[in-house]
């Protein structure tokens, strides 16, 4: 077989994709089995970041808890925390080869919460994985998730 035809990718392009992949691969089943764990043993789960270092290693990432003054209690801003980790992730680019936030989010058309991981790598790809769940009469449970693009903003172009 001639490795020079059209329908043969190029040995070091199909090396690297599939680094790339794995990496992702990585930070996605990474954060839905730590939100998952989280959800299970304590009901929520708060946002947090993972990266991946040039050293192949896989940290956690996490800033304190915002909060916004209600009537009767404070409740946490996790906007502001998820806009906060991708500030720090921002900022720590260079030393890490992907990183990833995870948080909690509502999808009103199928009335049910989600868990949601937004990956990004520093070859400029991105995805975000979406895990529906809910709590059902026997524990959590939870649908299978999709992926679907992610937006850059670790990495911008």
């Amino acid at each position: 077989m001639d490795l020079a035809t059209p329908q043969t990718p190029q040995p070091e392009q199909s090396e690297n994709d599939k680094l790339v992949q794995d990496d992702l691969n990585k930070l996605l089943g990474t954060a839905l089995g730590v939100a998952a764990e989280q959800l299970e043993a304590h009901g929520a789960f708060l946002p947090v970041g993972l990266i991946l270092t040039h050293d192949d290693e896989l940290n956690m990432v996490a800033v304190a808890p915002n909060t916004v003054d209600g009537e009767e209690e404070s409740d946490l801003d996790a906007d502001a925390m998820v806009a906060d980790l991708f500030e720090a992730l921002g900022q720590q680019r260079e030393q890490n080869r992907a990183a990833a936030v995870v948080c909690d989010i509502h999808l009103p058309e199928d009335a049910t919460d989600a868990i949601h991981v937004m990956a990004e790598h520093s070859t400029g790809v991105a995805v975000s994985a979406v895990r529906p769940y809910r709590q059902g009469a026997e524990g959590w449970e939870f649908s299978e998730p999709f992926l679907e693009a992610g937006e850059k903003v670790i990495w911008p172009a």
